[in-house]
């Protein structure tokens, strides 16, 4: 189904385009909900949140933008809203997988989440939003109203900042091992 066709359709409260759209979107608007909680089952509902907000206030899509740079906007908003609400200041608590792991990838998994964890809100956000949900800068700057250099900055400073938390972080561990 063409994105232009798709629209229409959900314009005019059509179930089916409601479950296409939910079907090609679940698992990215998932994976970007777990940034937000380490509750996987809080991460489901409020991915079901945005798919049931984006039906129904899709007339308020002026179509200026890709259907999925909106529906990254939405989700990114309510995310934040409910982080907001939970007066949560750890932003990414998960890497987007709940698979079974050995213990070393899960102690692994879990220094990582900590390290992206101590980046502050506007830097975690542009950089999960470009590695990890896949949008490009100028879609992320659409998504965050924000400039495309404003986001290719917030981007390359998380990554320094993110390098550097974790060399420390190796560092002290490989000195209290000798």
């Amino acid at each position: 189904m063409e994105e232009q066709e798709f629209i229409k359709k959900l314009k005019t409260k059509d179930e089916n385009a409601f479950i296409y759209m939910v079907d090609l979107y679940k698992k990215r608007i998932l994976s970007l909900c777990c940034s937000y909680t380490t509750d996987y089952y809080e991460a489901e509902d409020l991915s079901q949140e945005v798919f049931i907000s984006v039906f129904n206030n899709i007339d308020k899509f002026r179509e200026d933008c890709s259907f999925s740079t909106y529906l990254y906007k939405i989700t990114t908003s309510k995310c934040i809203d409910y982080t907001r609400k939970r007066s949560i200041k750890n932003f990414l608590t998960g890497l987007f997988t709940f698979s079974k792991e050995s213990e070393q990838d899960i102690d692994e998994q879990n220094f990582i989440r900590q390290s992206i964890q101590s980046l502050p809100l506007n830097l975690k956000t542009p950089l999960v939003l470009y590695y990890y949900i896949g949008l490009t800068q100028k879609e992320i700057a659409n998504v965050l109203n924000l400039p495309l250099k404003t986001v290719e900055g917030r981007i390359y400073r998380a990554k320094n900042k993110l390098k550097n938390i974790i060399e420390t972080e190796v560092h002290f561990y490989a000195k209290q091992k000798r």
